[in-house]
């Protein structure tokens, strides 16, 4: 940009110039060299700084941006103060007064152990257990298992003493047979009943050791109700996105998200860890359509946040810590949802159920799967796909199909295992939330009942297509032959799919 001009006047008519003209022109030079280096001036020459003005917001913006990035926080209660049981006991915790950890979970010492509390939803589903409504809180502790009863403080609107209520189920959401028993956070679901005689929805509710303890949590109480009391048809819940250094993620994601519109989806649920970039474009476009919806997550306890760090500690210890902390996500996912949507379906991003012989899910449960299996199908918690591997080969072999996009990773890779994975294994399900109270990431880990009943779609009407991203996992490694064959199923949506995706990339800006 320049520093100094050197004004010369000629009094030579052919080379006269007003002051105005030869103001105009320095003008000119220094508003294009602003405009490379995004800034404006004034037609005095200044530079003008282009960040924004500053936002003012008020209490309610605040409260609405902490509602926004962790619900179980009581944001709209900071000056609540004066509620307790007596002056010794059980008094209210206020925002400023919960003990915090990683934003996301509250702290709780118990006296052998530390409860990290993650979110606490109203169960009202009375129907099939003939009991009254619970208040259920997801957490985890850090130790195998907890050393002692524990007791819920319900807060009422309105009603400045808690209520005192027992846990009264405990249900460990891992399989101890699985082992795991070194994990630093074991994952659990408390439950405690709503006196049926107080006829309202808890506000918020602490879990402690013994009812009259002063707690150093207090979440609040998740009671989404569907509008009119009619339920959509299916939300799509995924796992924490980890994905920080991987662009391409991104257009494979809107294939995916186009792909489960088309088939159904109501809504599409994601946690989120850390993405790259491009893949928060693609999740803000379609927050900003109503179709998706994300959860920001942090690790529980001393687990490494850092960036770049977490991927790689989580992959070290996948068994250990990823996938005990996945079923608090899916868990979560079904108890927000279980009153909004009447099946969740837990897959992953490289993963879709594909109907077979109808155009979407609706038809295949209701006019294929229940009208064939009636007499199984009362009761049932969920309906199980079975999974087939897709190789990633195309790149490899670069055969790609005419008339389809290179960037339609679904549509372009077609060649998949004969044989479809045993029967359990790496299955994916569309779970009915009436019964389920619990989700692992391939079946529902409990239910409101004692057992799980569940129907195996029939392999021609339905499979789950999963896609092998890269050649490294065994199960991808399969080389074109007697092993694999070329399945062509999805190409029935690729009329729709392929405008689809084309106009979410185009829009922004990827096309």
């Amino acid at each position: 940009m320049a520093t100094c001009t050197l004004l010369i006047l000629i009094s030579d008519r052919q080379h006269s110039w007003s002051i105005v003209q030869i103001r105009k022109e320095i003008y000119e030079t220094l508003t294009n060299e602003a405009a490379a280096a995004n800034l404006s001036i004034t037609e005095e020459g200044e530079a003008i700084l282009n960040i924004g003005e500053a936002k003012n917001l008020s209490q309610d913006d605040v409260i609405k941006k902490v509602h926004d990035w962790a619900p179980s926080i009581l944001a709209d209660h900071v000056n609540d103060t004066d509620r307790k049981l007596n002056d010794t006991c059980a008094h209210y915790v206020n925002p400023y007064h919960v003990k915090y950890n990683n934003i996301m979970w509250q702290v709780q010492k118990m006296p052998r152990e530390t409860y990290l509390l993650f979110n606490a939803y109203f169960d009202n589903r009375t129907a099939l257990t003939g009991e009254g409504s619970f208040v259920r809180i997801l957490a985890v502790i850090d130790r195998r298992e907890p050393s002692n009863k524990s007791f819920c403080q319900l807060w009422f609107a309105n009603k400045p003493e808690p209520t005192i209520s027992d846990v009264t189920r405990t249900d460990f959401l891992w399989y101890k047979e699985w082992g795991n028993e070194k994990s630093p956070y074991q994952p659990y679901l408390f439950s405690c009943a709503v006196p049926a005689s107080l006829e309202m929805v808890p506000e918020s509710i602490s879990l402690v050791a013994n009812p009259c303890d002063n707690a150093t949590n207090n979440l609040r109480v998740i009671d989404n109700r569907a509008p009119l009391g009619k339920k959509l048809n299916f939300a799509v819940c995924v796992k924490a996105m980890n994905f920080k250094h991987q662009p391409l993620v991104s257009v494979k994601l809107v294939e995916w998200i186009e792909m489960h519109k088309i088939l159904g989806a109501d809504k599409i649920i994601i946690y989120e860890l850390q993405v790259h970039p491009n893949t928060t474009r693609v999740l803000d476009y379609d927050k900003a359509q109503g179709l998706v919806e994300v959860t920001k997550l942090a690790l529980p306890g001393s687990a490494p946040n850092v960036p770049d760090l977490m991927a790689l500690y989580m992959s070290h210890r996948t068994f250990g810590i990823q996938c005990p902390l996945e079923l608090i996500q899916y868990t979560d996912c079904l108890l927000k949802n279980m009153n909004l949507f009447e099946f969740i379906v837990a897959v992953d991003v490289d993963e879709v159920i594909l109907p077979l012989k109808v155009d979407n899910w609706y038809d295949l449960i209701y006019k294929v799967t229940i009208p064939k299996h009636k007499k199984n199908t009362e009761g049932i918690a969920s309906f199980v796909a079975k999974n087939v591997h897709f190789m990633d080969d195309t790149d490899e072999y670069q055969d790609w199909t005419q008339g389809i996009p290179k960037y339609m990773h679904m549509l372009q890779n077609v060649h998949r295992n004969v044989s479809h994975s045993r029967n359990g294994e790496a299955i994916k399900c569309f779970h009915n939330t009436d019964y389920v109270l619990a989700l692992h990431n391939h079946f529902a880990r409990l239910c409101l009942r004692s057992t799980c009943p569940c129907v195996d779609f029939d392999i021609e009407d339905t499979h789950m297509q999963h896609y092998c991203l890269g050649r490294k996992k065994s199960e991808c490694k399969w080389k074109r032959g007697k092993d694999l064959v070329v399945d062509t199923s999805i190409w029935r949506f690729k009329d729709k799919l392929i405008p689809a995706t084309q106009k979410v990339l185009r829009t922004i800006g990827f096309l």
